[in-house]
């Protein structure tokens, strides 16, 4: 089975190649890797250049030429691959067994592969804990991938390729959070999930984040529920729930800097759960701010 390896890059030089070799010590030999970097000029393309001389599968390189995001890098690399894909971001690695251990699976009839993820930190290459996919990915997926994004990294996913044809594209108005909605949508459209829980994947989780970064997740996050606020296969009362719980994180969030679009959110939440003290509370503060200009 040839498996697609699609590596999005964006100021990956000091990464990549620890993500090159990985793939190169696979024990499956039949891959080729595709790397698609998002605008950046960094040596990323010299480097990946110097494997496809060095390499006898193939290696291709592209540059979107401007930065569009992942979910459009992650559009283009699919767009190349032929055949069953794994997904590796730069700044990951496998174990040599990674991509045996899921072809196995996909051989076996599944669609979707979720392996197990050792992270680690980055500055120091040590391990700080693990992640096995659960058990209802494959007993429930849709209702798993709709409570909680439990797939950590795409680094961790592969999948065949009847399914990438039923499911299409990344959404590219998510600007993080693109792989949870193209996983849940893979399970709405009858994706056979296996797990392959050994730790072969090693993902880099990176120390903090910036207040920033935390808000675009929590709008991002907002975005997944509005999205999905119609779909059937959850109960009604769940959707609304989740959402609520999505807009009041966001408001919570925006009130120090923006307190007139946190008490936008947290309106948005009341009316959807309009007897949860919790969330009127929350409103009350938020519109005390606006009131009094603090």
């Amino acid at each position: 089975m040839k498996i697609s390896v699609l590596i999005p890059a964006y100021q990956a030089a000091a990464t990549i190649s620890r993500a090159l070799a990985s793939v190169q010590a696979q024990t499956h030999r039949d891959w080729e890797v595709i790397v698609v970097e998002d605008g950046s000029h960094d040596g990323t393309e010299a480097l990946v250049r110097a494997l496809a001389q060095a390499e006898s599968r193939p290696v291709r390189y592209e540059n979107s030429g401007r930065n569009q995001g992942v979910a459009a890098a992650r559009n283009r690399l699919l767009a190349l691959a032929a055949g069953a894909v794994a997904f590796l971001d730069a700044d990951d690695w496998w174990s040599p067994d990674h991509l045996a251990n899921a072809a196995n699976h996909l051989g076996a009839g599944a669609d979707l592969v979720a392996t197990g993820v050792e992270t680690f930190d980055l500055a120091g290459y040590r391990p700080t804990g693990i992640v096995r996919p659960p058990a209802g990915l494959v007993t429930r997926p849709v209702a798993t991938l709709f409570e909680k994004s439990v797939i950590v990294t795409s680094s961790s996913v592969l999948l065949s390729a009847g399914l990438i044809a039923r499911t299409g594209e990344f959404d590219p108005a998510f600007s993080v959070g693109e792989d949870r909605d193209y996983w849940l949508r893979a399970a709405v459209a009858g994706a056979r999930f296996a797990l392959a829980p050994a730790l072969t994947c090693h993902y880099a989780k990176h120390a903090g984040s910036t207040m920033s970064r935390t808000q675009l997740v929590a709008a991002e996050n907002v975005r997944f529920y509005e999205k999905y606020y119609g779909l059937a296969a959850i109960p009604a009362a769940r959707r609304r729930e989740l959402l609520a719980h999505s807009l009041v994180n966001e408001g919570r969030l925006l009130r120090a800097a923006h307190p007139r679009a946190s008490v936008r959110q947290l309106w948005r939440a009341w009316r959807l759960a309009p007897f949860n003290l919790v969330i009127a509370a929350q409103l009350v503060f938020s519109g005390g701010r606006v009131a009094f200009g603090s």
